[in-house]
């Protein structure tokens, strides 16, 4: 056994039938948690999550919500209950984006966002929290950005509504690692630039100018935040609660 392993666990992890989200689900799992895919649009996507899991040894099942309900995150975590029993382990990374998202965005579009990105945290930490707390024992890491500690310099969209959400998110896990400690550690995640499907549509010349603005010089990898968010879960980071890390090749940075 190692300070990593995570046997025994139950583990979720929104928004994890791609990208971010299927890299977290398979690092848990070859850490030997049970890991509950949660997806919104794509079961076909969150089966091909599990199929990869079970070729590595590993087991999960597959949950499909839409966090931004209350309804459907409570349907989820029932679901995942009562295959399993309570989770033990939460990844908020479920999220969306826009170009749209500028000076002309329509106020529909800022609800929308809104309502996935920091509602839909806020629904899953909450429904999760209650059992965390009887235990006596629980672990989350929530999903933010760069944008979330720093408006976007380098695109041409502006991303007002995405920004202010990762920026609550990390307030609101700051706020719950002090009010659930010592039972429950809370911790961000702040990405940069990662190479998904949410940004296989920037142009190649945004792609250049962000990394050529990056000190490591490229762009990041689903396993690169997903080795980090193990190692948040695991006991080796047992003294560290209410931080953001930030995963961004030094294009930004933390004083």
């Amino acid at each position: 056994m190692t300070d990593r392993d995570l046997s025994g666990r139950v583990a979720l992890v929104t928004g994890g039938s791609r990208g971010i989200g299927r890299a977290i689900c398979r690092r848990l799992a070859r850490a030997g948690a049970w890991v509950a895919i949660n997806y919104s649009s794509s079961e076909e996507a969150a089966a091909e999550t599990l199929a990869q899991i079970r070729a590595d040894g590993g087991g999960g099942g597959i949950y499909g919500a839409d966090v931004s309900s209350l309804e459907e995150t409570d349907a989820m975590f029932l679901g995942i209950e009562a295959d399993r029993g309570p989770v033990d382990l939460l990844v908020t990374n479920a999220g969306i984006a826009s170009f749209r998202d500028d000076v002309d965005m329509p106020v529909e579009l800022w609800r929308r966002i809104l309502s996935v990105n920091l509602d839909g945290t806020f629904h899953c930490v909450w429904r999760a929290r209650e059992a965390m707390l009887a235990r006596g024992d629980g672990r989350i890491v929530c999903i933010s950005s760069i944008n979330g500690l720093a408006p976007s310099t380098l695109r041409p969209d502006r991303l007002i509504a995405y920004g202010t959400s990762k920026s609550a998110v990390i307030g609101f896990a700051r706020n719950c690692a002090t009010a659930f400690g010592p039972a429950i550690r809370v911790n961000c995640v702040a990405p940069g630039l990662i190479d998904t499907d949410m940004t296989k549509d920037m142009s190649d010349e945004m792609r250049r100018r962000i990394v050529e603005s990056t000190p490591a010089r490229r762009t990041g990898t689903p396993d690169d935040i997903a080795e980090l968010t193990c190692f948040l879960l695991s006991d080796a980071a047992g003294f560290i609660t209410g931080q953001t890390y930030v995963v961004s090749g030094g294009l930004v940075t933390l004083p």
